[in-house]
């Protein structure tokens, strides 16, 4: 299971850096405040030793990497960040077991009777 787990959050890393890119050219021009925002992320994040991976518990060879990922997350902004956080952790519950499909559908019960 961790390796499907880290596949995903992999790819959902490359996907939004694949997003981030496209976001820097609009229009014919380079959104230099987007680059700005990245390269800060990145001092910071190896400044700080922060790393996604190693907070989700996947080992990587190269740490720096997780790094720069990590900066990727971050430069995009709280909110991406929390989403981003809220998806890998949601999946992370449905895989693990019926207990957190149970409680879905006993929370869902719970709110029709209201």
């Amino acid at each position: 299971m961790n390796n499907l787990f880290a596949l995903i959050v992999i790819s959902m890393f490359i996907e939004a850096f694949i997003s981030y890119i496209q976001t820097i050219f609009k229009e014919g021009r380079i959104q230099w405040q987007i680059i700005v925002a990245f390269v800060f992320a990145v001092a910071i994040c190896f400044d700080t030793k922060l790393n996604f991976l190693q907070v989700l518990g996947i080992v990587e060879r190269w740490p720096a990497i997780g790094t720069v990922m990590t900066a990727l997350v971050v430069c995009r902004g709280s909110n991406y960040l929390f989403e981003f956080y809220n998806q890998l952790t949601g999946w992370r519950k449905k895989t693990d077991g019926e207990p957190a499909l149970a409680a879905k559908k006993e929370k869902k019960k719970v709110n029709i009777i209201r």
